[in-house]
């Protein structure tokens, strides 16, 4: 384990030039800068002109920096996560996932893994995304050019532009005054729209356009949908592969859908922030273990701990699969609320309106085949999108 701290302004510039391992950078109040990384110091290289440093590390490293930290990071073979830092970030190659929270201005080039963000106090640029991407509470614009997995988003308030994603999007409100929503996708759009949105719609798609949504009226206009909610103030434009829904933000539908949705991808999240934390044990420990002299108690140490880390990787796997079948219970849940709710309140059922599609009953026989779901979770939900048809 090696430990460095180096004393510096409230806003220094810090470029991580290259970090093989998992990276966690997080703010804090100090103006000091601190370095600990999971090797010896030869796996460091630390330069320093005036407020400018550059770090090159070759182990998992977490660093502490000033909040007002103008952070570059050109290079992570692993996991990422950035957390407090207020100043302008930019984000070059990852090789893992990335996971932001609390950032101002950010930048990112690749992101070989999933992308995580959450209260971006500015814009948020993201150039190419391997996996999946959600992104919450971004103050300025959000721009992507290339999602290559799904897309969930709210709370974006300096408006929307997607080039292309290649699988579903989920996009709710606030729909801001004066900006644009611009976006185009091969899978299927969702969108909640709340009671009072102020919105004009320009929405086009190669399957099926459904609008849940009252007094909203959609007009084919050379084979485009168009509609306004409220005065339109602001406006959203999709071209879709797939199909497009939009659903209202009511209590009654949105609590149990959106907590069965905050629930797809958890298993993976679990098992990113325990390789993080992994790695941070791992070099507290291996901190520990430069004060024991004895070679011998030393390596029993190693072995301990070694044998700690690959169970604590064995319990992830079983948190991620735990959480993905919570997920497919909790959807089926919401299916069963959302049939008993219509049917008190009069309203048309939507299950006649979307039937099931053998692309959502494959979906539950692959769950069965790869283990995540018991034969008997998968009966019920077939059951629920037989109801559908």
């Amino acid at each position: 384990m090696f430990k460095q701290t180096i004393e510096t302004s409230a806003t220094p510039h810090i470029t991580v030039a290259e970090c093989t391992g998992n990276l966690v950078v997080r703010g804090s109040e100090e103006r000091q800068i601190t370095i600990h990384v999971q090797g010896k110091a030869d796996d460091v290289v630390l330069e320093r002109e005036g407020e400018t440093f550059t770090l090159t590390t070759r182990a998992n490293c977490r660093l502490a920096c000033p909040r007002g930290t103008t952070l570059t990071v050109a290079e992570c073979a692993g996991n990422l996560k950035v957390e407090g830092v207020e100043g302008p970030v930019a984000i070059g190659d990852t090789h893992g996932n990335v996971d932001l929270r609390a950032v101002g201005p950010t930048a990112l080039e690749q992101t070989l893994g999933n992308l995580r963000v959450h209260r971006v106090a500015g814009e948020l640029r993201a150039q190419t995304t391997r996996g999946n991407a959600r992104v919450s509470q971004v103050e300025g614009a959000l721009l992507l050019s290339q999602v290559d997995g799904n897309l969930a988003t709210e709370g974006l308030q300096g408006g929307l532009t997607v080039e292309r994603v290649r699988g579903s999007v989920r996009l709710g409100p606030p729909f801001s005054p004066g900006q644009t929503y611009q976006l185009s996708n091969s899978g299927n759009l969702t969108v909640r729209l709340p009671a009072d949105a102020s919105l004009r719609l320009a929405l086009r798609a190669g399957g099926k356009i459904r609008s849940h949504v009252p007094d909203l009226t959609l007009e084919d206009v050379d084979g485009e949908m168009q509609g306004v909610l409220g005065t339109g103030e602001a406006s959203l434009e999709a071209q879709v592969g797939g199909n497009i829904s939009l659903q209202p933000l009511e209590p009654e539908e949105g609590l149990e859908s959106d907590f069965a949705a905050g629930l797809e991808g958890l298993g993976a999240r679990i098992e990113e922030h325990i390789a993080l934390a992994m790695a941070e044990v791992g070099a507290r420990l291996e901190e520990s273990l430069s004060h024991i002299d004895d070679q011998a108690i030393r390596q029993r140490v190693e072995r301990a701990t070694e044998k700690t880390l690959r169970k604590a990787g064995q319990v992830a796997g079983q948190a991620r699969r735990k959480a993905e079948q919570e997920a497919e219970r909790a959807r089926l849940r919401a299916e069963r609320a959302e049939r008993s709710w219509r049917r008190a309140s009069g309203r048309k059922s939507r299950s006649k309106q979307e039937p099931a599609t053998d692309e959502e009953r494959m979906r539950v026989l692959r769950l069965v085949e790869k283990g995540k779901i018991t034969p008997e979770q998968a009966a019920d939900l077939l059951a629920a999108l037989g109801g559908r048809g």
